[in-house]
Parts: C-alpha cells; structure tokens; sequence
C-alpha cells in the first residue's frame, strides 16, 4: 500500500487525482447515504478523474459511525433552515410512518448536498495546497532520483553520464554494472540490479543520483519504496527512439546478436512508453551531450553554468 501511494504521489498527474480524490470522498461522506457512501464515492472519484483508493479512504476517514453521529443532525439542522416551513409536493396520504419521516428525510437530503458540495470544495483545496507545499519543499531540500528508462541502446547510460555532469554535486549510477554473472536468468539479474540501485538510494548522499537502467511496473515499485525510505524523490524519464534508431550502431557501440533480437522485444513490452514517467524523449541523432541539456531544460533542473 505504501508503494502504491508513493508511486501515485510522485507520478506526473498524482498531485491532481489524489486532490479530487479527496474532495470526492468528502463529498460522498457528507451525504445521508446510509451504507452507499463508497458508491458514491467511486461515482464522484470517476467523474471527477481522481484516485479511487484515494476517495474510498477519504470517505472512511470523514463518514463512519462515530462521525454520522454528529453529522445526521447537522444535516437536518441546515436543511431545515434551507427549506421552507411547509412543502407542498409531500404526499397526504399513506402509511404514518412514512408521513411521518419524509420531511426529516427531506431536510436532511438538502443540508447532506449542501454539506457536500461544502466539504467537497473544501478538502479539494486543502488537499491541493498541502500537495504544492511537499513539491516545493522536495525541489528545495530533498536529494532527487533522476531515472533513465528505456530499451537497450536508447542511449540511457550515455546521457545519465552526461546529465550527471550537467548537475551540481551529482553522483551516476549505471544500472548494467551489478557485477552479477552473465549466464543468470534474465529475472534474476534484473532483481540483482534493482537491490543494488535501491541500495545506492539508500547510503548516497548526493543531492541529484542519475540512474541508467530499464524500468518495468514492479522496477518501478520497487525504486519508490526505496526513495520514500530515503525520504527523496524519484523522476523518471523514458528515452524512446525510433525503434529503427535504437537497432543502428550509433555512439561507437556494436550491438550482439542477442541485443538485436532483444531490442524489438522490449519495445513490444512497453520499455519505450511506461505509463509512470514523467516525460518520454525521443533523443534522436544527437549527441550525449546536447540531449543532457535538452533533458535539463525540459525538467527545469538547475545544471552548471
């Protein structure tokens, strides 16, 4: 759960949907529901683009037993002021109880739907200024994990090598150096890579760590645990050439047989799209160099000089 609420928290659009995810649970919670209050916060969550585990836990947090307690009267209260003293499209005839509790079930709808839209604005905005506060606080204090993604020979290495030195005080780590053998499971050593790199999170104490290495979903899980122990934050950027690009021999690097038939692979994987980066770039013919300080302008990351 923790994994999964940091890799929201720090993906592009997270920020947005943990906001609106919180207002519609709010919102939901407000409502005289009487047990549909999830319903109509996964109802909100989806019209509103925000996280659905997000509004379900708001709607917990701000509806349950102990706070409807105080909330039910409260609604009827409001209501009752909003509502004029008789309504005339109340039914006369029927059962007694029923007579008996339409304009209580009344007033207490219209004070819920006000309260609501109240709550639901309200923690919105809350939310929202609280989540621009930590990004700030993490652009000025917190060390930074700069992670180069993408297929073989998309020029990962090559770049982090050269965006390291663009940045003050950055340390770079090349993700292919694990040291482990060349005959292991493809698995195993992907999982030998990954501990190492979250262990590099874990003892560097340099502001910026420029990371090469191809990330999939469960990669990806595992660097945002690492981070959020770390108490840093984790950019990822996916390079994404063309794949008739990637298969060329270019920056002096003779591609095998095996990273020949592994390349269209892993772009058939989605190696060249993740949903989590930040930004896809395409680095094209160019030079490390010049890609560094087009990747530097395009995150505004304060390079040297």
């Amino acid at each position: 759960m923790r994994a999964g609420w940091v890799a929201l928290l720090d993906s592009p659009e997270g920020a947005g949907r943990i906001a609106r995810g919180i207002a519609a649970g709010g919102a939901a919670a407000m409502l005289p529901a009487f047990g549909l209050h999830l319903i109509f916060a996964a109802a909100f969550a989806w019209m509103l683009g925000g996280s659905l585990p997000v509004a379900a836990a708001a709607c917990l947090a701000l509806g349950n037993p102990l706070t409807h307690a105080f909330l039910l009267p409260a609604e009827f209260a409001l209501g009752r002021l909003i509502l004029p003293p008789r309504l005339e499209f109340l039914p006369k005839e029927g059962p007694a109880w029923l007579l008996a509790g339409l304009p209580v079930a009344e007033e207490t709808l219209v004070g819920g739907v006000v309260l609501a839209l109240l709550v639901g604005g309200l923690t919105g905005f809350a939310a929202r200024r609280a989540l621009r506060l930590r990004e700030a606080a993490f652009t000025l204090r917190e060390p930074v994990v700069l992670h180069l993604s993408g297929p073989v020979n998309s020029g990962k290495s090559s770049i982090g090598r050269a965006l390291a030195a663009l940045l003050p005080g950055a340390a770079f780590i090349e993700g292919d150096e694990h040291g482990l053998p060349g005959n292991l499971p493809r698995e195993r050593r992907w999982a030998g890579a990954l501990q190492r790199i979250a262990a590099a999170i874990a003892t560097s104490q340099a502001p910026w760590l420029v990371v090469a290495y191809p990330l999939d979903e469960a990669g990806y899980r595992c660097l945002c645990s690492a981070c959020a122990a770390r108490g840093a934050r984790l950019r990822v950027v996916t390079l994404a050439p063309p794949l008739e690009v990637a298969l060329t021999e270019r920056g002096g690097r003779a591609l095998s047989e095996a990273e020949r038939r592994r390349i269209p692979d892993m772009y058939a994987e989605g190696y060249a799209e993740r949903a989590f980066s930040e930004q896809v770039f395409d680095p094209g013919m160019r030079t490390p160099a010049e890609n560094a300080r087009r990747l530097a302008e395009l995150l505004d990351l304060p390079v040297r000089g």
